[in-house]
């Protein structure tokens, strides 16, 4: 893969992958916030991918050093499980530690909910892969809140439905490589989706 690719060509092939790999699907789903949606996304496929797995943290790579930079953040932290999978290949790249926040504390063990050394006062870039509500991100954030500071978010897919609303009052940016209304137009673009899927998908970012 071509390192040097630019961000607009990133998506559009990352895009029409994932649609010809049915990662995204139209029809009638409902969301783990509960929402009633008609399209659903399923990142979770790339690992299966080496190539386009790639391509999702080139494109993470770009985002993180043209919206924040290697030094605006020391650590970087997701939320099992989905978000995992990027987070940890991300810091890898990066060269950054990797921590992640568990959804319920363990009822075994040490029982921690945060896994990896956390260092106080540290600033933490959270990665996670789709983000609809972004409750369960939010939860994360909040989690860690006391032993941070200056947090950032980045996203490989945003399905446009409040959470970068919800997360700025909470004086927290969140970045996003793809939106979801960047997806209908490249797929649309593609041919791969009918005007009357694209109008579809549109009608439902303008209900939410």
């Amino acid at each position: 893969m071509n390192e040097f690719n630019s961000m607009d060509d990133l998506r559009d092939e990352l895009v029409t992958f994932l649609y010809d790999v049915k990662a995204i699907k139209l029809g009638n789903f409902t969301l783990s916030s509960g929402i009633i949606s008609r399209f659903y996304i399923d990142l979770r496929i790339l690992q299966s991918y080496p190539v386009y797995f790639r391509k999702a943290i080139s494109l993470l790579k770009m985002l993180v050093f043209q919206r924040i930079g290697w030094d605006g953040f020391d650590y970087i932290c997701s939320i099992p499980t989905s978000g995992t999978i990027f987070g940890s290949a991300l810091s890898y790249e990066l060269f950054k530690p990797h921590i992640y926040v568990r959804k319920d504390m363990k009822g075994y063990g040490t029982q921690k909910k945060i896994e990896g050394d956390l260092r106080s006062g540290s600033r933490v870039l959270f990665v996670e892969d789709v983000v609809t509500t972004g409750n369960s991100l939010l939860n994360a954030i909040k989690t860690i809140f006391d032993q941070t500071e200056n947090n950032r978010v980045v996203v490989i897919m945003d399905r446009d439905q409040g959470a970068v609303e919800k997360f700025r009052v909470y004086d927290i940016k969140i970045d996003r490589a793809i939106t979801i209304n960047q997806t209908i137009e490249i797929l649309k673009k593609n041919k791969r989706i009918s005007d009357f899927e694209y109008r579809t998908i549109k009608d439902e970012m303008v209900e939410t």
